[in-house]
């Protein structure tokens, strides 16, 4: 049968109906759903769905067969809201989230842990398409609407999304906490507190949006798949009569297997632990393959040209020409191209070294100033707010870790802050706590990439619109951070810089500080001697949440341990925390989750429930901390051992 989500499936890829089928292959994708539902918000804001329909009634039944026959018991009404009834017609099954019948009058009701906010947003583009980004959404809705429409010609079905209204404040504290989830291996049922009315979230934070007309605008046009362009309708139906004759879809290689979860590495296949990426690019180029996906051109750092290399027979990263990659270089930068060029030879064993832009490093630290202060945050974005005034998604800046490191080469971890205390909205909180760690000297703030500088400039704009007594202070000292048209601010992003002018072998071309900091340490015996001796959070190196003589840098059959082993893991769940490392090697598409700091999100909206007890809220705690502190230390170490590197200037 093909249900809603073996469609989803295969819109990402048709031969992905096979695997999912088939428990003897590696599977990556229940811990990955799970983990990104829990940090998005996706069971509570269903059972928060639920609530705003008081009738509704909730169709339970275990198999298929018995869901449709209850289903249809309770359709004898005229009148009747129900919850995940099931439809089926043909070998075509749907579970609907929301069902209102009035009459033969039918509201289809889709529910999703997204905002949408009509008034700034829309489904379509200026053409009458489907948006990209709203495609997934309205392909569930469209296929629903299907089956009902077929299992019942007399209906007039009206087709809907419920989806979260970033507009709209929050009526009451704690609203994210009502809702705690509760697991058993992969099965998760969602608890409602005692007292929770939902009618009190006036106006309430989920609203309902008639697509009726992107669903008609789907329905016309061709949705291209891998291996597969079709009417949507005719799509529907040849994945059912494929999946009724029992037939195999035939393996399309493209650029989606860059994330396909059917993956495990070649060392662990075995008969009940197969590699469906594997089968899938043996069955397109007709050899076997032996390599890890990293040592393939799916390996390859932010590549577009992976289709047409796949098209041309390439495969292996050993076995590329480098001139493929010959276009797009820039003087005094390693560029995309030049990064591709630079993987492929470390694949050969041509290179095997740092590869640094040492003019352009020396003149960015040229023009940083001591003392440096190395910032990491902490962000959640709850798609419930835990707060009364915040609205769904609204961002949370609720930790900070940093470190002080002198000209005379003197470090300490000089400041943090973690604000989360269940119904404390942090952002004012953390921004004082920051503004009194920085605000002694005008020394260079260093971050990794974006993220500090968008927070700082969002939590500027939340500042203003409240009515905290030092909001304008607060806001001239974060555009003493970022910048403004008058003047230059005060961040350095080394993360960026990296990107531009470092390349390091083992990171598959990707410069995040989790990659970055394993593959330096490896290499650079200045961070060995310093940081391979009982020295930090001595009084030599003061440390916050490290004992003294702390030793960071530790010998491990065929190189350094990552430092990030070392710590207790953040999440308490170890399936969870599983998906988390796997993500961080980007093995799985959970890398954007990981990389958006999804584990503190998740972390953080424990540390809200009400029900946790004192003793795991300290630990809990505690790991927040020494993570967030390893995040700020480690930029200091690839900082030590580029100036190491390129010398003075």
């Amino acid at each position: 049968m093909l249900t809603k989500s073996r469609f989803r499936v295969a819109l990402e890829c048709p031969r992905k109906l096979v695997y999912s089928a088939d428990p003897r292959y590696a599977n990556a994708r229940g811990d990955d759903e799970l983990l990104e539902a829990l940090a998005e918000g996706g069971y509570q804001v269903g059972a928060l769905a639920q609530r705003m329909f008081p009738d509704g009634i909730e169709v339970s039944a275990a198999s298929v067969a018995d869901q449709v026959a209850e289903t249809q018991q309770l359709l004898r009404r005229d009148d009747v809201t129900l919850f995940e009834p099931t439809f089926q017609h043909g070998n075509l099954v749907a579970r609907v989230d929301v069902l209102i019948k009035r009459g033969t009058a039918i509201q289809l009701i889709e529910v999703k842990a997204k905002g949408f906010d009509p008034a700034r947003e829309s489904f379509q583009g200026n053409g009458g398409e489907v948006r990209s980004d709203w495609l997934p959404y309205l392909c569930d809705v469209a296929f629903q609407a299907l089956v009902l429409e077929r299992a019942h010609p007399a209906w007039s079905v009206t087709p809907c999304l419920m989806l979260l209204d970033p507009s709209v404040p929050a009526a009451l504290d704690g609203v994210g906490a009502q809702f705690p989830v509760v697991r058993d291996g992969r099965a998760v049922q969602v608890h409602v507190r005692p007292g929770f009315d939902a009618a009190a979230l006036d106006p309430p934070l989920l609203r309902i949006h008639d697509v009726s007309a992107e669903v008609q605008a789907l329905r016309r046009e061709t949705l291209a798949i891998p291996g597969l362009a079709l009417a949507f309708e005719r799509l529907v139906d040849g994945l059912a009569a494929v999946l009724a004759a029992g037939e195999e879809v035939a393996p399309h290689a493209g650029p989606q297997c860059r994330r396909c979860e059917f993956y495990c590495d070649p060392a662990e296949v075995a008969d009940d632990h197969r590699s469906g990426w594997a089968e899938c690019l043996q069955t397109t180029t007709g050899r076997a393959v032996p390599w890890p996906r990293s040592a393939t051109v799916f390996g390859l750092y932010a590549c577009r040209q992976v289709g047409a290399l796949l098209q041309s027979g390439a495969l292996a990263l050993a076995g590329l020409d480098e001139s493929r990659f010959a276009a797009g270089d820039r003087p005094g930068e390693i560029s995309l191209s030049h990064r591709h060029r630079l993987q492929v030879r470390e694949a050969k064993g041509i290179d095997d070294g740092v590869q640094l832009e040492r003019d352009a490093l020396r003149r960015a630290f040229a023009g940083w100033r001591y003392p440096l202060h190395f910032l990491d945050f902490e962000t959640a974005r709850p798609a419930l707010p835990f707060h009364r005034g915040c609205g769904p998604h609204e961002l949370l800046l609720f930790q900070f870790s940093h470190h002080v490191l002198e000209r005379d080469g003197g470090l300490r971890h000089a400041d943090e802050c973690l604000v989360a205390t269940p119904g404390v909205w942090p952002n004012a909180a953390v921004v004082r706590a920051l503004q009194a760690a920085l605000g002694a000297d005008d020394g260079t703030v260093v971050h990794w990439w974006d993220h500090e500088k968008t927070v700082l400039k969002e939590v500027r704009g939340q500042l203003l619109a409240r009515s905290e007594s030092d909001r304008e202070g607060l806001a001239n000292f974060i555009d003493g951070l970022v910048g403004t048209a008058e003047q230059d601010g005060r961040l350095a992003d080394l993360g960026r810089l990296v990107a531009r002018t470092a390349f390091f072998p083992g990171t598959a071309g990707r410069s995040s500080i989790k990659c970055v900091l394993p593959a330096v340490l490896a290499r650079s015996q200045r961070l060995r001697q310093r940081y391979g001796r009982p020295v930090y959070g001595t009084a030599a190196m003061p440390s916050r949440n490290f004992p003294p003589g702390w030793v960071w840098v530790r010998e491990a059959e065929g190189g350094v341990r990552d430092p990030y082993a070392l710590l207790d893991p953040l999440l308490s769940d170890a399936a969870e925390w599983r998906a988390v490392e796997a993500a961080e090697q980007e093995e799985t598409g959970l890398a954007g989750f990981v990389a958006n700091g999804g584990a503190a999100m998740v972390a953080y909206a424990e540390l809200q429930s009400p029900d946790l007890g004192d003793a795991a809220r300290r630990e809990r705690e505690a790991q927040l901390r020494r993570y967030c502190e390893l995040d700020t230390l480690a930029m200091v170490m690839v900082y030590e051992a580029l100036a190491d590197w390129i010398g003075p200037g």
